[in-house]
Formats: structure tokens, sequence, C-alpha cells
């Protein structure tokens, strides 16, 4: 076993050896342990321990009362209760599972339609869309077609590329500012993206437009889970009453 892992175990430690305790002190005092205290430490951790779950941290808690099917978790929580600690590796990978299981219970179906509402995502959540779709940019502006799902934390879309137009490009939601720009509502950078030829003149402009909505239909509805902090806005009665859910 390593010293960082060690150290780890001992700065999680929950158990009533008063060894191990002392040594935790120490470490807090001066964030090291010296490698005779470590060998000694680290048999004391591999000892058993009788670990009292009302005296645990709050996280330490939710790990010791798992009683779900993850086997990883379940894994964890043995040696929580055996040796009463675990590395910061193997709490919050335990806590992070955890979660995901709580979230995915609490997780509904549904079918809003919201005809006419635009949401502006993150970078990261574009991203997902340009790998899942084989896309050449991020969407960061979506014409929402209906609200799928729902969970305490995020929120399943059905989106398409937006056709609004706006003071913004409608792909990267870029401020708009030279004259071609504002006459599609789109840079030339995201118009070579979108595969749709730039205007030259303002008379191509209508053009343009039919292209891009043509090119709009070809990429279709998009599905994606959006986590409710990484929805930079929403124009739209929905995200009103999704809050009341």
């Amino acid at each position: 076993m390593t010293t960082t892992t060690t150290i780890s175990r001992v700065r999680n430690y929950q158990g009533s050896n008063n060894f191990i305790n002392s040594m935790k002190q120490s470490l807090a005092k001066y964030n090291n342990l010296t490698p005779r205290q470590l060998e000694a430490v680290e048999k004391a951790l591999n000892s058993r321990v009788e670990v009292k779950v009302e005296n645990l941290s709050e996280d330490m808690q939710k790990i010791a009362k798992y009683e779900g099917q993850s086997t990883f978790v379940l894994d964890i929580k043995r040696k929580l209760m055996e040796f009463g600690t675990l590395t910061e590796n193997q709490k919050s990978a335990a806590l992070r599972t955890i979660d995901k299981e709580d979230n995915k219970s609490k997780t509904f179906n549904v079918n809003i339609p919201t005809v006419g509402e635009t949401i502006k995502v993150g970078r990261t959540i574009g991203q997902g869309l340009r790998e899942k779709y084989n896309l050449n940019f991020n969407p960061i502006l979506l014409d929402i077609t209906k609200v799928a799902a729902v969970s305490p934390k995020a929120v399943k879309f059905e989106a398409k590329m937006t056709v609004k137009r706006g003071d913004v490009c409608m792909c990267c939601a870029k401020t708009l500012t030279d004259e071609f720009s504002m006459l599609t509502r789109m840079g030339k950078q995201c118009a070579k993206h979108m595969k749709v030829e730039y205007i030259k003149d303002a008379s191509q402009a209508e053009r343009f437009r039919d292209e891009y909505l043509k090119r709009v239909d070809e990429i279709g509805v998009m599905e994606v889970w959006v986590p409710k902090s990484k929805i930079v806005k929403w124009d739209g009665r929905t995200e009103v009453i999704l809050k009341m859910i």
C-alpha cells in the first residue's frame, strides 16, 4: 500500500482505535507521518474495528447505510464497517454511484410539448451533442420540441437547431457584429460548419436562410440530457412548471 493511500485512510478514519485517532490528530497538525508511524498505523488499519454508524460523518453514514444493488458500493461499505476507514477515492467513488442511483430512482418520463421555446446550453453539452450526432460544431441554441423526462438534477429534451432570428449567432450564440452576420444571423465560420454556403452580398440572405432551414431539418431532432445547472437561458413558460415538479 502506498504512503498516499495510508495517509488518506488515516484522514478518513471513523473508528475507535486510540492509536489511529492520535495519528489522525498528528496528521492534521503536521500534515505527514514518519515512516515508523506509517508502518504501525498501516498494521492497525488492517485490523478489524467496531464502527458505530451514528458517530460517522454524514457522507460516511450514507455509505454505511447503503442498501442498494451496486456490488461496488457494497464492497466499499464492507471495508468501511470492517476497518473504519476509506481512501478519498473510495469515498468519492461510492458517493457518486449512490447519487446516480438516487437520481435514477427519482427520474420520471413526461411528454410536455414546448412549441416555440428555446434554451441556451453550456459548451460541454454542445460538445456532447457534437459527438453524439457527428456534427462539425457545438450546438448551443436549441429550439425545444418537448420535455421527455425529468430527474432531480437534469431535464431530458428533444430539440432541434434554432430557427429563431435574434441578435446572436443561431449556431454558437456569439454576438453578431458585421453586416453579413446580422443579415444571416450566423457567422461565416459557423455557416461553414453547418455546410451552408455563406452570402457574398445582401441579396443572397434569403437563399442562405432557406438552405439553413433545410440543413436544420437534415440534422433533425436531437435527444439530450441537460443538467439544470448547465441551462444558461430558457425562453418559455415550461421552465416555471418544471420548478414546481
